[in-house]
């Protein structure tokens, strides 16, 4: 229980605890198809990971007594007490939790290579997992590629210090458009970032909500532009993205291209097609305009699920339709993208402190995900609990689709939210997709995503030397605090290249040298 008080301390009341698992906890009796491999015996294993803004877990009230929750524990030998990290500041409650020294056995992460977990290594505060790996996690070793242990998120130094969630699609954000607006207003879906901004005006001004209040916001995105880049794409310019010009590995964000692309954002804002609040924006709020209200006609989010995003449209706004279109297409007429073309390696990396006592068991289980022997493993982490989720039919599955946003946000928690580690069938299964409501409109979502997405010169780096001890020269220090004066109008956007100048006499040059030397080692 230190742990779990530890973890309440750090975050405050933001931070949501719950009761811990006993190892006589009933549980839940619902079942699965098939049989596969041995169950082992039961392990008690503390987790630390992020809501993820997911309304089912948001909304559980106790999330270890989950019929879910007690499933993958019945099916993977497990006892877990799951602590949440809330979804909004994330990354700094990851940071406080290794500051109080009083950490879980099994941590979510976004990447050994970040600024709040790369400390950890160094300091010799994370378990190396080789050995254990070898010695417990044979499917791991066997069906995790190559790529993804060579992930700078998941190894350094030769050393693999973290368990990586498999990525099947490598482009994972996309435009999404309110399609009934669209078809309200005679336009049809833009395509140049020209053709984005007279949509974006009719979005403003002619009513598409038909509500006779001039309340629609045409545009929105999160706080640090989070979901909200597709503009910085079409001039090839995203601020998190690096660039080899001229054999210097550069940050976009002091690209000359930067400049014109902070302009075009200017625009956006003072014509209030950007909405206006997007640079203090919460998940949470960000939810409630598109989803709740229904106000919002444009913004990006995951390629894989647009039926969920319509699903939870509806639920406020019955008439709703809402479709993934190309990114918009900037001055050099290419495809450009929300962000970057990624790696094999997923959102998350579960690493283990060196505190944990159970790091064999704990491989054991994320190795389970994996078992390719285990059929009731894998009926449930595609179709949740038999009677609830699904039923049998002459020993074949039949699912049910979910048909509300209820039921699509329960969906995504036994799909993707307990599935720790291994492979997304849902994702991959072509007919699984197709049969759903809404499954053609996935795969041409799944379609489109490969079609754009941004090359990032510097996927895969670590945090530099001179990052580590100056993190404002990180996309989200200076440059987002210029970014945000001009956006709002209170610097000139001439101020572009002093603003450059000082960046890089505050260590930016010397960022850029080590970016380039990690590049000339690893990447050529």
């Amino acid at each position: 229980m230190k742990m779990k008080k530890a973890l309440s301390l750090i975050v405050g009341t933001t931070l949501v605890t719950t009761a811990l698992a006993g190892c006589g906890a009933s549980k839940d009796d619902g079942k699965t198809s098939g049989s596969g491999g041995e169950t082992p015996a039961v392990s008690k294993i503390s987790v630390a990971l992020g809501t993820g803004n997911l309304p089912y877990v948001t909304g559980s009230r106790d999330i270890n007594n989950d019929k879910y929750v007690k499933k993958l524990e019945e099916l993977s030998g497990t006892d877990l007490n799951l602590q949440l990290i809330p979804h909004e500041n994330y990354s700094q409650n990851i940071t406080l939790m290794f500051a109080s020294g009083e950490l879980p056995e099994l941590l979510q992460t976004k990447g050994i290579n970040t600024q709040e977990v790369a400390p950890a290594i160094d300091a010799g505060n994370l378990q190396p997992l080789d050995e254990l790996i070898d010695k417990y996690g044979p499917n791991l070793k066997k069906y995790i590629p190559k790529e993804s242990w060579d992930s700078a998120r998941v190894s350094k130094d030769g050393k693999i210090y973290g368990i990586p969630q498999e990525n099947p699609i490598l482009n994972t954000t996309v435009t999404y458009i309110r399609q009934d607006w669209l078809d309200k207003l005679g336009l049809k879906a833009p395509k140049t970032v020209e053709e984005y901004i007279e949509v974006l005006r009719a979005f403003r001004d002619n009513d598409p909500n038909g509500n006779g209040k001039k309340d629609e916001i045409p545009f929105s995105a999160r706080s640090k532009f989070s979901f909200g880049t597709a503009f910085f794409g079409a001039y090839d310019v995203h601020p998190k993205l690096w660039k080899l010009v001229d054999g210097q590995l550069t940050p976009n964000f002091i690209r000359p291209e930067m400049k014109d692309a902070l302009k075009l954002h200017r625009q956006l804002y003072e014509e209030k097609l950007l909405d206006n609040e997007f640079l203090v924006m919460t998940g949470k709020d960000w939810d409630n305009k598109i989803k709740g209200t229904g106000v919002v006609g444009m913004w990006a989010h995951d390629a894989s699920y647009p039926d969920k995003w319509e699903n939870d449209v509806k639920a406020s706004v019955p008439s709703a339709k809402v479709s993934v279109i190309n990114s918009p297409v900037g001055p050099s007429g290419k495809p450009g993208g929300v962000d970057n073309i990624n790696s094999t390696v997923s959102d998350y990396v579960w690493v283990i402190p060196k505190s944990a006592k159970n790091a064999e068991q704990i491989i054991k289980f994320l190795d389970w995900f994996y078992d390719p022997a285990n059929k009731a493993k894998d009926d449930f982490l595609e179709f949740g609990l038999e009677g609830d989720n699904f039923t049998m039919d002459n020993g074949a599955v039949k699912y049910n689709y979910p048909k509300t946003a209820e039921e699509t946000s329960a969906e995504f928690m036994h799909q993707s939210w307990l599935a720790f580690t291994g492979p997304k069938k849902h994702l991959t299964d072509e007919s699984f997709i197709k049969n759903r409501p809404g499954g053609d409109k996935i795969l041409a979502s799944l379609a489109i995503a490969k079609t754009e997405g941004i090359k990032d010169d510097g996927l895969g780096m670590p945090v530099m030397p001179t990052l580590q001890s100056r993190p404002e020269l990180n996309y989200d220090g200076l440059w987002l605090e210029f970014a945000s004066k001009v956006i709002t109008g209170k610097e000139s956007v001439d101020k572009f290249d002093d603003f450059v100048n000082d960046w890089k006499k505050r260590g930016g040059d010397q960022l850029i040298k080590e970016a380039t030397e990690w590049y000339n080692k690893t990447q050529k």
